[in-house]
């Protein structure tokens, strides 16, 4: 008789489901990028980027982090240098590089937030 005093508390506690509601907040709080449009995203930058001149001919070489945020749509709403090549030319080409590529793709349908922000690396390499 004890059985089934126990099982009846057991179906209990597995009853609620927590773990699907803890998913779907997790799931809904957090933006989403898909990768195929990040991927799309760098190609359309890539085509921008220009390696200038005098940074050739001074040999510079570098890594550039550009920190911006787009809207649905693909229009830069801001943008900054996260972190210096340290050759100013580098820094500028890539500040000018997002504004001559803009609009960059917009969202699919999969990607349901308003905005999106992201820190990519624009390296400039000789070799």
């Amino acid at each position: 008789m004890t059985l089934p005093v126990e099982k009846p508390p057991e179906k209990a506690q597995s009853s609620p489901p927590p773990a699907p509601v803890t998913a779907q907040r997790v799931k809904g709080g957090a933006p989403t990028v898909e990768p195929s449009w990040q991927t799309g995203l760098m190609r359309q930058l890539q085509r921008f980027k220009r390696y200038p001149a005098l940074a050739q001919s001074h040999k510079e070489e570098g890594v550039v982090l550009l920190s911006f945020s787009l809207d649905r749509s693909g229009h830069v709403l801001t943008r900054s240098i996260a972190r210096s090549s340290g050759h100013p030319d580098l820094d500028n080409e890539v500040m000018a590089m997002i504004v001559r590529a803009e609009p960059l793709p917009p969202f699919p349908a999969t990607m349901t937030q308003d905005r999106v922000d992201l820190t990519v690396p624009i390296r400039f390499s000789l070799r």
